[in-house]
């Protein structure tokens, strides 16, 4: 608050363009409660509604766009996109010094190279800061599973966590039974997209879990890991909603106001 009250006294006022292709409600519900987060910090949410049929020129259009717009500060992209859309074909028109959510290959080789990025991905930096608080911190030699590849969540949060020395499996969808692997892991993070996948009884005594997974379940926000059963075995976790998903909207702002705090030097 005091950083975005700093800017506006300034005369800069932050502000964050969410590009949204078409009508994921797990997506709606993640940009509504983003929209509200701004309210209360200081930073300008606005949305950027694209049809569920454009074309990636489209989307590449209007990321061209903002890109030169003095007033937007960051630009996100929100995911996942319309099935017809490849994210890859998409990313390199996001603005760099703009990529608060950390998109842009520039970004993710950064990141992949552990040399440093100036955004770092607002899931997985959310992640992280959970893990910081968590009973497994620090993670050097930690036994960490990944469950989920995806740019936008698993393999970004596979880096960080490996540049603190965790030993980290990744797995997804071809790695066939996940149970002996979640088993022997201290943390697991899940971002499968896939409700109720990982329960109590495939967990290790006292293992850190970090859901990501939200998916509307007859109009109910449901994660990846069956809470109920998972609560009384892990030593920490994180529900849906609620978890997660507010730190990944403070992460996110706060690089939109290190964006806004940039362009006014």
């Amino acid at each position: 608050m005091a950083r975005t009250s700093a800017l506006r006294d300034a005369g800069i006022h932050p502000k964050l363009s969410v590009v949204f292709v078409g009508e994921n409600e797990s997506s709606l519900a993640y940009v509504r409660n983003l929209e509200r987060t701004g309210n209360r910090v200081g930073v300008d949410v606005a949305v950027d509604r694209l049809s569920a049929q454009a074309t990636a020129a489209d989307v590449r259009a209007r990321l061209h766009a903002l890109a030169s717009d003095e007033h937007v500060h960051g630009v996100m992209l929100q995911q996942p996109l319309p099935p017809h859309l490849a994210i890859r074909e998409i990313a390199d028109a996001m603005p760099a010094v703009k990529d608060v959510d950390g998109t842009h290959p520039t970004n993710q080789g950064h990141l992949a190279f552990g040399s440093g990025t100036e955004f770092v991905p607002a899931t997985p930096a959310a992640v992280m800061l959970l893990l910081e608080r968590s009973p497994h911190w620090p993670l050097r030699g930690r036994r960490a599973v990944m469950i989920g590849r995806s740019i936008v969540v698993g393999a970004p949060v596979a880096m960080l966590m490996l540049a603190q020395d965790a030993s980290v499996t990744i797995l997804h969808k071809e790695s066939g039974s996940l149970q002996p692997y979640v088993k022997m892991a201290e943390i697991v993070v899940v971002a499968a997209g896939a409700p109720g996948l990982i329960r109590g009884e495939d967990l290790a005594p006292g293992a850190t879990v970090i859901d990501v997974g939200t998916t509307l379940v007859d109009g109910v926000l449901t994660g990846d890991v069956d809470f109920e059963s998972a609560v009384t075995v892990a030593g920490a976790i994180t529900p849906v909603p609620g978890g997660v998903g507010p730190v990944t909207n403070v992460a996110l702002l706060r690089n939109v106001v290190k964006s806004a705090e940039r362009a006014g030097r």
